[in-house]
């Protein structure tokens, strides 16, 4: 008889031990469902701290709707720029809060995380009063932005402006009182509250510079795996690209859609709040 004939019910035997086997178990574990967010190395307290620890308010909320929707989230740090180009190319899912414009728009979708923001511009002491984005424009002032920051569509092109890498809120801070920078504009929450262990008296704060209180969103990224659009029969093309005016919305069949209703019932049943508190107080 053939050795082939005679050892093809033991190899079936070694194939199937392979395939319960625990190290082979693992490797088919890759196909569980997986979120990403990305975020810059920096910190954002009480946001995100400093990488390599990812705890934080964005951490918390994210995760929790992750589970809401059988799925796992991983955090990927790195540079601001990378982690933009890897959500534009999809490598990894949606970003945690993201301003809209109509050019990330194009690879990103824009989802309400249940919470609101306020953009305010904050100066050495004794600047003068700044009430729009056309007097700071027009005020000679040296703007501090972090690259691949958005410019809140009303920065002059002909304005200072200075990006060193990686800024965040304590170095833009430290660069207004060293004079390597005169305005920065960023959310009101995360300003006060790296304020609280600051002499406040070397800085003045321009609550109306920028922009009105609005809806905060995370970009979710159009190339996701977990990403797919269809029609959305209420867009108006003759009224301004935004957030609740897209050309397309999330389908129902997508973990994207799954996550975004994950979010809104968070928001709706107090839990985004008790979240926020318990980072921001």
């Amino acid at each position: 008889m053939p050795f082939a004939v005679i050892y093809r019910p033991l190899l079936s035997l070694l194939c199937l031990l392979l395939i319960l086997s625990p190290s082979l178990a693992q490797a088919f574990s890759s196909s569980e469902c997986v979120i990403s967010m990305g975020y810059r190395t920096s910190e954002r307290r009480p946001f995100i701290e400093q990488e390599p620890n990812n705890q934080g308010f964005y951490y918390d909320i994210y995760q929790v709707a992750a589970e809401r929707v059988g799925c796992k989230l991983r955090v990927i740090r790195a540079p601001k720029l990378r982690i933009l180009r890897d959500l534009k190319l999809g490598n990894i899912d949606f970003y945690p809060g993201l301003h809209f414009s109509e050019e990330r728009a194009q690879f990103t979708y824009f989802i309400p995380n249940g919470l609101s923001e306020r953009i305010i511009g904050i100066s050495r002491a004794g600047a003068a009063n700044v009430g729009s984005l056309e007097q700071l424009s027009q005020s000679g002032m040296t703007l501090l932005i972090a690259p691949g920051s958005y410019d809140f569509n009303g920065i002059s092109e002909t304005m200072s402006v200075r990006k060193p890498p990686e800024l965040n809120v304590p170095k833009a801070l430290d660069y207004l009182i060293s004079g390597q920078g005169d305005f920065f504009i960023y959310d009101q929450a995360t300003i006060s509250y790296y304020l609280k262990n600051r002499d406040t008296s070397q800085f003045k704060l321009h609550p109306n510079c920028c922009q009105q209180p609005q809806a905060m969103y995370l970009g979710f990224s159009k190339k996701s795996r977990h990403f797919r659009g269809q029609h959305n029969p209420n867009y108006r093309a003759d009224l301004p690209l935004s957030p609740n005016n897209s050309p397309s919305v999330l389908a129902e069949d997508s973990k994207a859609y799954e996550f975004a209703k994950a979010l809104a019932a968070m928001d709706a049943e107090g839990e985004t709040q008790r979240i926020y508190f318990n980072h921001f107080g």
